[in-house]
């Protein structure tokens, strides 16, 4: 009978032991989703061993070293033996706090069990024994799920202020057009200090939006597809597209605005002279306007616009003698010269400038060398910026 009371003392202690020790794995959660889009998803593992509901860390105790492993099984068949690190850099916040963790991807979609093994060396009495603690199944599943891949812009493609964004919707590399009343498409713009959240429209398996910049530099889009499956949100981005983004600019038209300015401010030349002409033939007193011909009984007389001079011409077939000069059919005289035509003298007395109104369009002529090189310099700042603004706009 002694025999007997042993192991059932042996059990007692046992058990005992077992409820006292235990391993927690606190993601993923029980019955988790994971979508697969453009490749497989990574599953953050976490764990830690417990002891009376407190976490253990090595060599704060009895446990003088501790090792955990994840142990992922498809139905009844093990598949994969993850180690867990706590080291800081697995997915654990912080090294050395007992929380043990890695991240893993599956090979394939499916239905998924995982159990986490832990391996400790303990002190009992003067004694390090080695021990092993299991943590319950956690069950999870990875499903497939549509994903989009932007197609228009191109990756460092450069664009004018506003663009048009269209995108793809994948499952597994090949198009998704199934009709799914869950699937939302949202365009994430991040760039210059400023984030767009823009909705996109879905044909089938296209999705297209605009989107528009309000200053220039470099910006970078994905596309964010969310579905609910089994009543959990899931949502997987596109790779990340960037651009340069150029914006119209007033600079040239300004500097046009400013050359025309200078242009119109510059003085015009000034209207040329114009004469008009007194004349004294034969006792009287003739008036010539600007360009005038009058004809006398003896002589015709063409008066010039821009010049103190006229011009006589015999009518009469008389001859015309100015000074002691051959005497000729028609003669040029100045002011204060004189002539005989026939036997009568003529005389230009003198002549009277006088200049013509400036008018207002006289100041839209580009009439001297400074005016022309300004109206020139204004011509083409404007014609250069007007090209920049057909290259924006289309």
């Amino acid at each position: 009978m002694r025999w007997l009371w042993a192991l059932l003392l042996g059990l007692t202690v046992q058990g005992a032991m077992g409820q006292e020790w235990g391993v927690q794995v606190t993601t993923p959660k029980e019955g988790a989703l994971f979508g697969w889009a453009q490749s497989a998803p990574e599953v953050a593992i976490r764990a830690e061993l417990q002891r009376q509901g407190k976490r253990v860390i090595p060599q704060r105790g009895d446990v003088q070293r501790l090792f955990l492993t994840a142990q992922i099984f498809s139905g009844e068949r093990l598949i994969d033996n993850v180690p867990l690190w706590d080291d800081g850099t697995h997915g654990d916040e912080q090294g050395g706090d007992g929380v043990y963790a890695a991240s893993y991807r599956p090979s394939q979609a499916g239905d998924f069990r995982l159990r986490v093994r832990a391996q400790g060396d303990i002190l009992s009495g003067n004694k390090t024994v080695t021990r092993e603690f299991w943590s319950g199944f956690v069950p999870f599943r990875v499903i497939t799920i549509p994903y989009a891949r932007i197609t228009q812009p191109e990756p460092g493609s450069e664009v004018r202020g506003k663009t048009a964004v269209r995108a793809r919707l994948l499952l597994l590399d090949k198009p998704f057009d199934e009709p799914d009343e869950t699937l939302q498409a949202t365009l994430l713009v991040t760039g210059e200090g400023q984030k767009q959240q823009i909705p996109l429209q879905r044909n089938g398996s296209l999705l297209t939006g605009s989107v528009a910049f309000s200053k220039r530099g470099t910006y970078r889009l994905q596309v964010a597809v969310t579905v609910r499956r089994d009543g959990q949100s899931l949502q997987t981005q596109s790779e990340v597209t960037e651009i340069q983004v150029t914006m119209l600019t007033y600079t040239w038209l300004i500097i046009a605005i400013f050359l025309a300015i200078v242009f119109l401010l510059l003085p015009p030349r000034e209207p040329p002279l114009r004469y008009r002409h007194r004349v004294r033939f034969g006792g009287q007193i003739h008036e010539l306007a600007p360009g005038e011909r009058k004809s006398l009984p003896e002589a015709e007389l063409v008066a010039e616009a821009e010049k103190p001079e006229i011009r006589v011409r015999s009518v009469k077939g008389d001859q015309i003698q100015k000074g002691g000069g051959l005497p000729q059919q028609e003669i040029s005289l100045r002011e204060r010269e004189r002539c005989r035509v026939g036997g009568t003298e003529l005389r230009y007395e003198r002549a009277e400038p006088s200049r013509a109104a400036r008018r207002w369009w006289h100041h839209l002529l580009p009439n001297t060398v400074f005016r022309l090189l300004f109206f020139l310099c204004a011509l083409g700042a404007f014609l250069y910026w007007l090209w920049q603004w057909q290259q924006f706009a289309h």
